[in-house]
């Protein structure tokens, strides 16, 4: 009789174990982005520990003020994967491909009011710049999450405002061609650079640029300069477009305005798992706004004078509803934007 060795009954690690005992399967959206972050070694980058992308991390990121235990256990309230994305922005530019070729074809641009295009080369086309500061800040949140879950968010943000950037291009030529003498294409570099109104807002992302730490980079970010700019110049920008008869620019503001809704909620949710991953991360963050909310309200001031319009709203009114939407937007997260 031969003997036969009993078979285990131990069993290995499973396919999903990098979850640990997450005590279901994964969905695809964390089979995607779970633990994707190659940068959080003892050595970050696979370098000598002084070179300079080493030093960086640990001092802007590993040392950041921010206390939390396992990064990976945020989610995005969207479960945004690549895929998904692509999908979803396909449609949406499939949607403003068609409003663009229906007002084109019906020569929308060549029946604009003097208003109207007072307006659009005043506060539209120049948001170009604005577009492509968020995209330039979106990209280092991104670059510098320690998560991936996070990181992804920040990600997605950049292409949001890459396609912004192309649209804004694309309406700025459209309306150069129109209307050549109105100094579309041209003037806008002007605007940015010298008009005064203007001068708060391109400082803030300015100084926005340069806040190294991720925790800073992040309030500075989406707390306060993309929250405050979108409000001015997607949601109060496209009401002043859409009363002065420029009804294609409001249209595209408005399916813009649907990026910059997904990025306040995960942002509203990455407050909140902060918050609730340690308690005195609240005071940290509110301590980063704090700094920064003089910067918001200059913003805020400035922007309004820019989109206001003499049959719209007034600067008043705008910067008092843009202030409100900030302030709601923060409240709700527990955080507190300092008055005037």
């Amino acid at each position: 009789m031969t003997n036969k060795t009993p078979r285990s009954r131990s069993r290995g690690l499973k396919t999903w174990s990098a979850f640990g005992n997450l005590g279901r399967r994964p969905t695809e959206y964390e089979v995607l982005t779970h633990n994707m972050n190659h940068t959080t070694g003892p050595v970050p980058l696979e370098m000598g520990p002084d070179v300079h992308g080493n030093v960086w991390l640990r001092e802007h990121r590993d040392s950041m003020k921010l206390t939390v235990a396992d990064w990976d256990a945020f989610r995005d309230p969207d479960t945004v994967t690549y895929g998904s994305y692509v999908a979803d922005q396909d449609d949406q530019e499939t949607y403003v491909e068609g409003l663009i070729a229906q007002f084109d074809g019906e020569g929308s641009d060549e029946t604009l009011s003097d208003e109207a295009l007072t307006l659009l080369v005043r506060a539209l086309t120049p948001t170009r710049y604005v577009a492509h500061s968020q995209q330039m800040l979106s990209a280092y949140v991104q670059q510098l999450a320690i998560s991936s879950y996070v990181a992804n968010c920040a990600a997605f943000q950049t292409a949001d405002q890459l396609r912004r950037v192309q649209l804004t291009a694309y309406r700025t030529t459209q309306l150069q061609l129109t209307h050549p003498e109105r100094g579309f294409g041209t003037a806008e570099k002007e605007f940015w650079t010298e008009r005064p109104d203007w001068q708060p807002i391109r400082a803030a992302f300015e100084w926005a640029l340069v806040e190294f730490d991720w925790d800073r980079a992040f309030v500075a970010t989406n707390l306060v300069t993309k929250a405050i700019a979108d409000q001015l110049f997607l949601v109060q920008l496209r009401r002043q477009t859409a009363r002065v008869g420029a009804r294609l620019d409001s249209l595209i503001l408005e399916n813009l305005w649907r990026d910059s809704l997904r990025s306040q909620r995960w942002s509203a949710a990455l407050v909140e798992f902060l918050v609730s991953a340690d308690p005195g991360n609240l005071d940290v963050l509110q301590g980063h706004l704090s700094e920064w909310s003089a910067r918001g309200n200059e913003m805020i001031g400035a922007g309004a004078r820019i989109v206001a319009s003499p049959s719209g709203a007034s600067a008043d009114e705008i910067a008092a509803a843009v202030r409100q939407d900030w302030h709601s937007f923060l409240d709700s997260v527990g955080l507190r934007a300092e008055s005037d």
